[in-house]
């Protein structure tokens, strides 16, 4: 008895281990219903995460390509937002412009009716391409009862200023020679100061006139912007027609007359609408 309480001291270590062991197998099998029920309740919870997965993926690219459809829908709706935009401002621009157009055939009709003179409306239909004093073409000619040489005129501030005369007819159609050409004289006078001389074009695209032979006396009698008119002597052109605003006078020692810078009261370069005398000039 002796000896084998002295074997089971010697295994003590061993003894505790084999019984430690024995109760771990037993927890082991306890548990092992636990183990198998929560693996397979975690396997469960694995697959419905990767199909919640699954299932979300999906609704994201239903999701996607809806959006794209959107998109193309929002992307026709605007295109077809930008056509009616334009086609509106087109629309817009149309009635601009003949609200413009009335307005100005308004103002020639009532200017029309402010000149005293007999006369024909004529609409600027050309001009000489890179010579803008040269000459212009109106809409009116022979078989409208236009003569050669006939006064032009249009009408400024309600002044009724000279333009020009008709060089060339054909019957539809007639050709200006402007008072800027070099080839017109008019004759001329001061408006206040009553003294005489003669306009000449200066020509080369000049927009300026020259009025010579002007006595000489009347150095202090002429200011800056004084009006010129014609004198209607000897002349194709009717008297009190408005030319132009003295912007210069010119008295040489060594000359007996003065000669003066005049800068039309007529805008050629915005020249649109003019009246064609039918009495009191032409040939």
């Amino acid at each position: 008895m002796e000896s084998l309480f002295s074997y089971l001291k010697k295994k003590r270590n061993t003894l505790v281990l084999l019984v430690l062991l024995g109760f771990s197998l037993i927890a082991l099998a306890v548990q092992s219903n636990d183990i198998s029920n929560g693996s397979k309740q975690l396997g469960y919870s694995f697959f419905a995460t990767i199909q919640r997965g699954i299932s979300g993926v999906g609704l994201w690219v239903n999701d996607v390509f809806r959006s794209f459809g959107e998109l193309r829908e929002i992307r026709g709706e605007y295109q077809e937002l930008q056509k009616k935009l334009l086609e509106y401002r087109s629309m817009e621009r149309r009635l601009i412009d003949l609200q413009e157009e009335n307005s100005r055939l308004r103002r020639i009709l009532t200017q029309s009716e402010q000149t005293e003179f007999e006369h024909l409306n004529a609409r600027v239909i050309a001009k000489e391409p890179g010579v803008l004093f040269r000459g212009f073409t109106i809409n009116q000619g022979e078989s409208h009862g236009l003569k050669k040489a006939a006064p032009v005129i249009a009408l400024v501030d309600g002044l009724p200023a000279l333009v020009g005369r008709v060089q060339s007819l054909s019957r539809s159609s007639a050709k200006v020679l402007p008072i800027t050409d070099v080839q017109s004289y008019v004759a001329a006078r001061m408006r206040d100061s009553r003294y005489e001389g003669l306009v000449n074009g200066m020509g080369q695209g000049q927009s300026t006139l020259i009025m010579e032979y002007i006595n000489k006396q009347a150095r202090d009698s002429i200011q800056y912007g004084d009006l010129v008119i014609t004198s209607g002597l000897r002349s194709l052109f009717p008297a009190d027609l408005y030319i132009g605003r003295v912007e210069e006078v010119r008295a040489a020692e060594w000359e007996s007359s003065l000669t003066l810078e005049i800068r039309p009261l007529v805008d050629f370069s915005r020249l649109e609408h003019v009246f064609v005398l039918t009495e009191g000039g032409g040939e």
